[in-house]
């Protein structure tokens, strides 16, 4: 299927970036001249590939001073800049740094510091220039004296080094200002003994702006049967005909191994149930106690693709499992700095003189981001018109691979009882990014970062939704997932993002752990 990357996946709604130049009078104009004219190029060339919102502002004059500064601080409040850029052409003036970045409506907003290497002969000149990386560092000391952070880039707009460096910081902050506006439902509390799942709201809406909300199971129960809610931002309803054409819909394109094929009916009914009270609410992100009520209680099925529907269609940024909202805040980080939909899983094992990690969860795999049903199995049960039964038994056997395919939970996993539905498979093999969180008892936060890479050769065909990923450093990596007390949840993104995550971590001041560097 099609993911859709619509809002609040934000891809549309890039950063609008306010740039401003900067420096004294003195030093060398042609050199001045000849930084701005590529950082100018560097600008429009950042809007039209959509790294930059199209109504980021390119302030046209070089200011020098402390009114001209003041002018641009409330200009870019007024514009509600979501990332400021001050660019030194030359040594700059003093006061711009610190009234820019020290305004009263411009304090939480992301600020970047460039400073052009020295042109000399790229403008016909041995003459020292611009000195602008002195006027960086003059401005670093004033950043950290003052205790707002500040990042600082050295080097030629023209460079693709500072380029792939601006927009891994334009994409972090991209994930700064979504978060901003990340209001999580939490459906239901987490299920007893989940310490790991409950956290300090407020320190999370201190720190990146996300708002809880607790929405009652039984409310979902109730939405499910009357197939319609009302929320303090809508109304919503749904109908039997969306219900089928979800349950076709998820069928279509998949291997299907439910035996009872009434788990897919209510599997898109409660996705449309849970959709509904999103929509009616207004959630970004969510968190849902799957564990023990819905599959023990009055549904008797698995919410595994219900949640991993909403992930697919991009209703939410994030669905995490046993109700564990902090996790589905890394999540959302997974998911806005990859631009796909990031899993919520588990450190599943541990095996000593080993290099492969293996990170899965129930069923919980999200479609339209695993690997390609195999093959193989597709044309042996054509070819030889088995029975879905015995072809399931093989599965469960594990006599067969099966990827991207709805099925019912093993038995030995849910205490005698098969129950549905919910995606079995391998995440899309490449690089990976995972990520954890854990709160400290002072009341701060750690962040746990590593990459690895999955391919055919490290998947263990082990039956639940997962990536197993061979790292670089096993041995260390569980070390310090046990030495700084990282919980077994982590959410897991496509692609390497380690370097935006650090950036975030410098950014909210989060401690960055991590066996790679």
């Amino acid at each position: 299927m099609e993911l859709n990357n619509k809002p609040p996946y934000g891809r549309e709604s890039a950063p609008k970036l306010g740039l401003v130049t900067n420096s004294i009078k003195e030093f060398n104009d042609a050199g001045k001249e000849h930084s701005e004219k590529n950082i100018r190029a560097l600008f429009e060339a950042l809007k039209q590939e959509g790294s930059i919102s199209k109504d980021s502002i390119y302030y046209g004059k070089r200011i020098f001073g402390y009114h001209e500064a003041g002018v641009v601080a409330e200009e870019f409040a007024k514009a509600t800049v979501d990332v400021i850029l001050i660019f030194n052409s030359a040594f700059p003036n003093g006061y711009v740094f610190p009234l820019i970045a020290m305004n009263p409506y411009l304090q939480k907003i992301p600020i970047i510091t460039a400073a052009d290497e020295e042109p000399n002969l790229s403008i016909g000149s041995y003459e020292w220039a611009t000195n602008s990386v002195c006027g960086n560092d003059m401005n670093n000391c004033v950043a950290k004296y003052i205790g707002r952070y500040a990042r600082f880039l050295d080097g030629s707009p023209q460079s693709a080094e500072l380029q792939k460096e601006l927009k891994i910081l334009l994409n972090a902050y991209h994930t700064v200002k979504c978060l901003r506006h990340d209001y999580l439902g939490r459906f239901g509390d987490a299920p007893g003994g989940f310490h790991s799942a409950t956290g300090d709201q407020l320190l999370f809406f201190k720190t990146f702006g996300t708002t809880v909300n607790t929405v009652d199971l039984l409310r979902v129960r109730e939405v499910y049967d009357s197939m319609e809610t009302e929320g303090t931002r809508a109304k919503q309803n749904f109908s039997e005909e969306d219900i089928l054409k979800t349950r076709d819909e998820m069928s279509r394109g998949r291997l299907n191994l439910l035996s009872d094929q009434k788990m897919l009916y209510q599997g898109a009914r409660l996705y449309h149930a849970l959709r509904a009270i999103i929509k009616a609410e207004g959630f970004t992100s969510a968190a849902f106690k799957c564990w023990p009520e819905i599959m023990g209680g009055s549904f008797s099925m698995s919410p595994c693709l219900s949640i991993s529907w909403a992930l697919s269609k991009g209703d939410v940024t994030a669905f995490a499992c046993e109700s564990d909202w902090p996790g589905a805040v890394i999540q959302s980080m997974g998911t806005l700095l990859s631009g796909k939909p990031a899993a919520f899983l588990d450190f599943v094992n541990w095996s000593r003189g080993s290099d492969v990690l293996q990170l899965g969860h129930c069923g919980i795999g999200i479609p339209g981001t695993m690997e390609p049903e195999d093959p193989a199995l597709l044309n042996r049960a054509k070819k030889e018109g088995q029975p879905p039964e015995k072809l399931k038994s093989q599965v469960l056997a594990g006599e067969v691979a099966v990827t991207d395919a709805v099925i019912e939970h093993g038995v030995s996993r849910e205490a005698g009882t098969n129950l549905g539905p919910s995606v079995i498979g391998q995440f899309q093999y490449g690089v990976k990014t995972g990520i954890g969180m854990v709160q400290t008892p002072e009341g701060g936060l750690k962040m746990l970062v590593f990459t690895g890479e999955s391919s055919p050769d490290t998947a263990r065909k082990i039956l639940y939704s997962g990536s197993d990923l061979r790292v670089k450093d096993y041995q260390r990596l569980f070390e310090l997932k046990r030495e700084h007390g990282f919980s077994h949840h982590l959410a897991v993104a496509i692609g390497d993002i380690a370097q935006e995550l650090k950036e975030l971590c410098a950014y909210y001041g989060i401690e960055y752990i991590s066996p790679d560097r």
